[in-house]
């Protein structure tokens, strides 16, 4: 009998045939000794599934807010030199209703911008308050202002949020014509009143005018009478003099020649005498 090929070949090759046999079970251990010992991702349960939706969080709706406006257009000047109330308007823009009331701020500044350096004021009762405006709702904020220079409006653009944008209304002048203060006007009225005060109190001013006058008038002519006295007495005592001075030299013409020139001596120290008494005459009289 023929033996075959393969028979032949396992008889030559028996040595290398337990070769490759042996090498096959080494790998086939190996790698089912690593696929035992590694970790796998597949796990057993015993729960029941359950069909359904889950929810897992809730999210409000934003709510609408409104939005408000300044709608004076322009900026205000206004004459007054006492306390005006000024004003500007504010309008709900929407698109929904106000949900609380606000409120309001004033800034001045006697020249300058309000908005940058001005200094806030103090409000009065009845002013600060933005009350609850519908969609399309306008409103006047106002406030009494008591000295001239510039002055604006400020408040939230969303009422209540604090950190919204802020919004400025146009800038209100109050110039006084006159370029003088309330105050400075006040003070001249009261001093005004003041006088009229005192005229009351002292009605017959005009009487004791005409009779300070009349005093004056009276002083006057006392003057004039001393002075027209004191002419006439010095008239006398020249008249006298000039008298005795004639009578003087008639009695030096009766006399003789021989005492002519004693009798002349005498009339030059006359004479002498009499310019010494008319010269401390004009003396007294300057």
């Amino acid at each position: 009998m023929r033996r075959s090929r393969l028979s032949k070949f396992k008889q030559k090759n028996r040595l290398l045939l337990l070769l490759l046999k042996a090498s096959f079970i080494w790998y086939v251990l190996i790698f089912s000794v690593n696929y035992l010992t590694s970790d796998t991702a597949a796990y057993f349960t015993n729960a029941n599934g359950a069909s359904g939706d889950v929810t897992i969080g809730t999210w409000e709706e934003p709510e609408i807010d409104s939005f408000l406006r300044f709608t004076s257009k322009g900026n205000d000047n206004i004459k007054a030199c006492k306390d005006v109330k000024i004003y500007t308007k504010l309008k709900n823009d929407g698109p929904a209703d106000m949900k609380e009331s606000s409120s309001y701020e004033v800034y001045f500044i006697e020249n300058g911008n309000p908005e940058k350096h001005g200094k806030k004021l103090d409000l009065s009762k009845g002013e600060g308050v933005i009350p609850q405006l519908d969609i399309e709702e306008s409103t006047k904020l106002t406030f009494k202002a008591s000295s001239p220079g510039v002055y604006v409006f400020t408040t939230k653009e969303i009422a209540g949020d604090s950190s919204s944008k802020t919004i400025w209304s146009k800038w209100i002048k109050v110039n006084c014509p006159s370029s003088k203060p309330a105050d400075m006007e006040e003070n001249t009225q009261e001093k005004n009143s003041e006088s009229k005060e005192e005229e009351k109190a002292t009605p017959q001013t005009n009487e004791t005018k005409e009779n300070g006058e009349k005093q004056a008038e009276s002083k006057s002519t006392v003057e004039e009478t001393e002075n027209t006295e004191e002419k006439k007495e010095e008239k006398s005592k020249e008249e006298k003099v000039t008298e005795e001075v004639k009578t003087e030299v008639e009695e030096v013409k009766e006399e003789p020649k021989a005492s002519v020139k004693s009798k002349e001596q005498n009339l030059e120290e006359t004479e002498s005498q009499e310019e010494e008494i008319v010269n401390e005459q004009e003396g007294e009289k300057e």
